[in-house]
């Protein structure tokens, strides 16, 4: 369902799932928390200041809302173009395991066989992505038929998480997150076959070109998601919601012209199967969103972003 908001008494700012998502998990969260900070010293230091919380509630939300949704635009119908922006999902196989990397029993079992994979959404240049999300139209899910490796050392829910300076201590390089775009606190992720600046790993395979280059970071928000599930070592099968997304807020670009942006690394010694929705912006603020089936009005279907 969409919820139109009227701006004047011409014009319409229609919210989909996604910014619906976003909208009331900030108001719920950060507002709420503001709103009783504003009270208690609007109240404690004179209550001719005192407030009802609904209107306080509702100043606070209007300023919110035309603040960060001011970029979106009404759209009846997606351009052509726009219908193109997204080329692919690529899903690399980064790295495979060997006799080396089961050696380590303490931070976590890494099963034989395992296999690294990471999740680039690749775009047209000039485009950035916004979100990866499920809602209750299009379940966003991860999943393996045996279970993901979480390092306990590492213990990264996301790419922003990883510490460069351990990454090269025992299994770390190879703990399962998302992300938008970064693969450790100073690095962005890219495709091995596109990385010709050296490496930074000393593991096998990974010793010559490694997936690390310098990027720009976006201001990587999540909503509604337990990340807990990135530090469970015993039954990591299943990671899906109905009512959540992760974020770059204003979009994240690849960090070359390919424009491709890392959105995960997952390391299972099953196999690998996933479905997402994605939400991709312009620079003149119209937003393209992505789904793998029954899309919706001003949906668009990609068969890529179901993988098994």
């Amino acid at each position: 369902m969409k919820l139109k908001y009227c701006i004047d008494h011409s014009k319409f700012l229609v919210l989909s799932n996604v910014e619906l998502l976003v909208l009331r998990y900030c108001l719920n969260g950060f507002l709420i928390s503001f709103l009783k900070i504003c009270r208690v010293k609007l109240i404690g230091e004179n209550n001719m200041w005192a407030m009802n919380n609904e209107i306080l509630f509702s100043i606070i939300g209007i300023l919110f809302f035309t603040g960060y949704f001011n970029t979106v635009k009404a759209q009846d119908i997606n351009s052509h173009q726009d219908s193109l922006s997204l080329e692919k999902i690529i899903v690399e196989k980064y790295y495979i395991a060997d006799s080396t990397d089961y050696g380590d029993t303490i931070h976590g079992i890494l099963p034989k066989g395992s296999i690294t994979y990471r999740i680039y959404v690749d775009m047209k240049p000039d485009y950035k992505l916004q979100v990866v999300y499920g809602d209750e139209k299009h379940e966003l899910f991860i999943k393996t038929s045996t279970r993901f490796f979480n390092n306990t050392e590492c213990s990264a829910y996301t790419g922003f998480n990883i510490d460069p300076k351990k990454i090269n201590e025992n299994t770390n390089a190879l703990d399962s997150w998302i992300t938008m775009g970064a693969a450790s606190k100073l690095h962005t992720g890219i495709l091995k076959s596109d990385d010709n600046n050296g490496s930074i790993l000393t593991r096998n395979t990974l010793n010559q070109s490694d997936g690390f280059t310098k990027g720009v970071f976006p201001n990587f928000k999540i909503f509604n998601l337990d990340l807990n599930f990135f530090n469970n070592t015993k039954d990591a099968v299943l990671f899906s919601t109905n009512n959540g997304a992760w974020a770059a807020l204003g979009g994240v670009n690849g960090p070359t012209a390919e424009n491709r942006v890392l959105i995960a690394q997952l390391t299972t010694d099953g196999k690998l199967s996933f479905n997402i929705s994605v939400q991709i912006g312009k620079s003149n603020g119209d937003i393209i969103q992505f789904v793998s089936n029954d899309p919706e009005k001003n949906e668009i279907k990609f068969d890529g972003l179901s993988y098994e």
